[in-house]
């Protein structure tokens, strides 16, 4: 039988079209909709399924099992991770949405699935900002309560700063990171600035490091962040805005024997602006990127738009760029190319926010998006010339 990979690809891609840069091309194939979500993200798990997680009046969670002698698989019906919920305080009721899905599969076969918790309220005497997670031990079919494992300590103005986008990266055995933008520390601006920080542990999830920075431009915002490893480096993919630029795709390197040892401040060496032929960062608002690395390439994505107006009222456009892995040297980036979107999508008439990306064998693809309220993948597939590396 094929791999699984191989015969999703084969099944997406049957009728793709294909965009080609520099003799790199990504073929896009059918998209496949989950339905009704929001900020949603898919990764492959130890036996093979795909899983997706998301935000629908909470966090659920899908999977796709493949189907038995070279059949279509499926997915299946949404399992509730966690649901939104309220507080009392006093007289008062404080709603608190949970938003931003990430997960990783461990070693061990623990899946953390991280969120992120938002209050309708600022004020302290309300309920924090927080990064939370819920634990499955039994491959996804039941999962444990929220564990706050990370709250926005109170301001002196009264008011909560926010914590948002939480990573999951898993490490060897029962170890993982969580990496998240957080604004706690800049009360001089309140949520305007902000840094990447990042907790870990050591033991399945249960217990939690104190936060430690990553990487912060100074008086500017670092948020969104993502992260791949490759060849003993860790990259961090971020959304920034210095020297007065709109919100933008970097990548942040540092090695990971390091464990950013020293946060990564700007102008920086390691904080790089990976795009070979980039637009003015000045004029295009290009947010929420996302990066992960294929057999021989290494992706990132990003929401784009070019008006004037705030990203919550425009339509803005998700965008792929690769490079290959062999160029690659010494943890710098910045050949990125092979700028490319689904073909059947187009600017200021779809919504595709909050893109995510997940490799699924060899060098295909899914572009994960939150396309005009729903869940939506496009599989893709990256060709050198003719020949797929």
């Amino acid at each position: 039988m094929k791999p699984f990979a191989v015969i999703l690809a084969a099944i997406a891609l049957a009728s793709g079209a294909v965009h080609a840069s520099n003799n790199i091309s990504i073929q896009w194939g059918k998209p496949f909709d989950l339905g009704r979500g929001y900020y949603a993200r898919i990764h492959r798990l130890n036996d093979g399924r795909l899983m997706a997680g998301y935000a629908l009046d909470g966090m659920v969670a899908r999977f796709y099992t493949r189907g038995k002698n070279g059949a279509k698989g499926a997915w299946s019906d949404r399992v509730v991770v966690a649901r939104n919920f309220t507080v009392t305080n006093g007289e008062e009721k404080v709603f608190v949405a949970l938003a931003n899905a990430e997960f990783a599969q461990l070693e061990t076969g623990r899946i953390i699935f991280a969120c992120n918790l938002r209050p309708s309220k600022c004020r302290v005497d309300a309920h924090p900002f927080a990064i939370a997670i819920s634990v499955s031990d039994d491959g996804g079919s039941t999962w444990s309560p929220l564990k706050v494992v990370y709250k926005c300590p109170p301001s002196k103005d009264g008011l909560w700063r926010g914590c948002y986008e939480p990573f999951v990266l898993p490490g060897r055995e029962g170890r993982a990171q969580i990496y998240f933008a957080d604004e706690s520390p800049y009360e001089e601006n309140r949520r305007r600035y902000q840094d990447i920080s990042f907790i870990e542990t050591v033991d399945g999830g249960e217990t939690w490091s104190k936060p430690r920075t990553a990487c912060y431009t100074p008086k500017c915002r670092d948020g969104m962040p993502a992260v791949a490893e490759y060849a003993g480096w860790r990259f961090l993919s971020i959304e920034a805005n210095p020297s007065g630029t709109r919100l933008h795709p970097q990548i942040v390197a540092s090695r990971i024997a390091e464990n950013w040892k020293e946060p990564v401040l700007a102008p920086s060496p390691r904080r790089m602006e990976p795009l070979l032929e980039a637009p003015d960062w000045r004029k295009t608002y290009a947010g929420a990127p996302y990066i992960a690395t294929t057999k021989n390439y290494m992706l990132l994505s990003w929401q784009e738009h070019s008006g004037k107006g705030d990203v919550d009222v425009n339509k803005p456009i998700a965008r792929v760029a690769v490079v290959p892995k062999k160029e690659i040297k010494n943890g710098a980036i910045s050949t990125m190319r092979c700028v490319s979107s689904p073909p059947m999508m187009t600017e200021d008439e779809d919504r595709m926010m909050w893109p995510a990306l997940c490799a699924i064998g060899n060098d295909s693809f899914l572009l994960v998006v939150e396309c005009n309220g729903h869940v939506m993948a496009f599989p893709g597939r990256i060709y050198c010339g003719r020949r797929n590396l």
